[in-house]
């Protein structure tokens, strides 16, 4: 179909855009992972870091460190270009496929998720085609059992959040088979039929992964506890960045407005899908809830929700169209707005992107000399700053908090908020700093980064 092939090649110009700049913190992390590693198949086994994801790592490790940041983003560019196609292949009715295949392009997540060297793309992909599978199989169409399994692990092997698309799926699974026979044991049976292959292809992923946690231990980068508030920032942030809604509507009416949309469509419809909609965008954010989940702030943990939500509106502002009259016009004006909107959200994001360091760490060594800088996050700051110095083959040296008045560094870098960071940093020692640059970001990845000279 010309349509989708169209809103196709916007979707890869979108994600092509979105892959310019700086490679941030966690794109580096995932790199600087691999440095170690002498073999490949230690991708699997030997890291274990949440950061590690397989996909993404193998692909990284192909390319090598050194290569171009459009590169090492190119496998994610291809995933998130494959989801929008997937997103129209797998919507029903001619107008469902322009409209999901068209919101999924112009996106913000998934254009951002879509444009960054991470495992995220490929979740969102293997979900949808997850979905489509299950349901086929659920169909008795064909002998889509292996397919699905394929289409699971692959998920699994962009980012272990594909357990969250699992729990929808198998929550979904047993409930029509529910409502088919009234039976456990017949639920119970069509589960095992149906996710035994998935289970047997995951089961060798999982043996490696606890495994190597057993002879090296896993870590996870960082913690955060649960709370409402957390919780509220994370899927209602999500939920605003997908529709492109202002930052004054708080994320708890986004929650709500959503669940009741979507809890109202499926009391009301027919339509088998309408069970899932409510299982994956309400059931599953709620469980999340329930189970106190640490990291809920992070919007990028509600994705599997959001690519169900974007499917769940493509396919409303469809049936609008295909009802005509003045369903079409609010339909025609709904897709309108949210691709409206959405676009305005990319103009910001590339405006300033994931953040410009390779511009602080080439002001710090410009010299030649191997440069001197203190900062406020170690770890972050450090790693960020290795890989661009050794990109351009220059040299700058770590000064701990603990030391910084008796080695007088000759930067500090504070990670942070800008609009909080002050013009001059003085220390008791008589040791100053003078704001001498910013890295601004703008969206869903980044850090905020300012730069201070050495005053003498």
């Amino acid at each position: 179909m010309l349509a989708i092939s169209a809103i196709a090649l916007v979707g890869l110009t979108l994600r092509v855009l979105g892959a310019r700049g700086n490679l941030w913190q966690d794109e580096i992390w995932s790199i600087s992972l691999l440095g170690p590693l002498t073999s490949i198949d230690q991708i699997f086994w030997r890291i274990n870091h949440d950061n590690n994801h397989f996909l993404n790592s193998i692909y990284q490790y192909v390319v090598g460190p050194a290569a171009a940041p459009l590169i090492q983003r190119g496998l994610s560019i291809t995933l998130g270009t494959c989801t929008v196609i997937a997103a129209a292949v797998i919507s029903r009715g001619r107008w469902a496929m322009v409209a999901s295949g068209l919101l999924f392009a112009v996106s913000y997540p998934m254009v951002h998720y879509g444009s960054e060297a991470r495992g995220y793309a490929g979740l969102v992909l293997f979900t949808l085609v997850a979905v489509a599978l299950l349901e086929r199989r659920l169909d008795k169409q064909g002998s889509y059992g292996i397919a699905l399994a394929a289409a699971i692990l692959l998920g699994f092997l962009s980012h272990l959040t594909m357990v969250e698309t699992v729990v929808v799926l198998t929550a979904w699974t047993a409930w029509l088979s529910w409502q088919r026979s009234r039976s456990l044991a017949a639920v119970n049976g069509e589960l095992v039929q149906v996710f035994l292959p998935a289970f047997l292809a995951v089961l060798p992923l999982a043996v490696a992964i606890v495994a190597g946690a057993r002879l090296f231990g896993f870590n996870v980068g960082g913690f955060s506890p649960f709370s409402l508030e957390t919780f509220a920032v994370g899927y209602g942030g999500m939920i605003r960045y997908f529709f492109g809604l202002p930052d004054w509507i708080s994320g708890w009416i986004c929650i709500a407005a959503v669940g009741v949309l979507v809890l109202a469509y499926a009391g009301v419809s027919r339509d088998r899908r309408a069970s899932l909609y409510a299982i994956g965008i309400v059931g599953l954010p709620a469980l999340m809830a329930v189970a106190h989940l640490p990291n809920l702030e992070f919007p990028r943990y509600f994705l599997v929700s959001g690519a169900l939500l974007l499917l769940w509106a493509g396919d409303m502002i469809g049936r609008g169209f295909e009802a005509g009259g003045t369903r079409r016009l609010c339909a025609a004006g709904a897709l309108v707005l949210v691709a409206g909107s959405s676009m305005t959200l990319l103009a910001r994001f590339y405006e300033h992107g994931r953040g410009s360091y390779s511009d602080i760490v080439d002001e710090m060594t410009r010299s030649g000399a191997a440069a001197t800088y203190a900062t406020n996050a170690e770890f972050r700051t450090g790693m960020v700053v290795d890989y661009f110095a050794a990109r351009t083959n220059r040299k700058a040296s770590l000064v701990t908090q603990d030391k910084i008045c008796a080695e007088r560094a000759d930067w500090l870098i504070l990670e942070g908020d800008l609009q909080k960071q002050p013009e001059r940093v003085a220390f008791d020692c008589a040791l100053a700093y003078e704001r001498a640059g910013t890295s601004v970001f703008w969206g869903l990845s980044g850090l905020g980064w300012t730069l201070y000279s050495r005053r003498d």
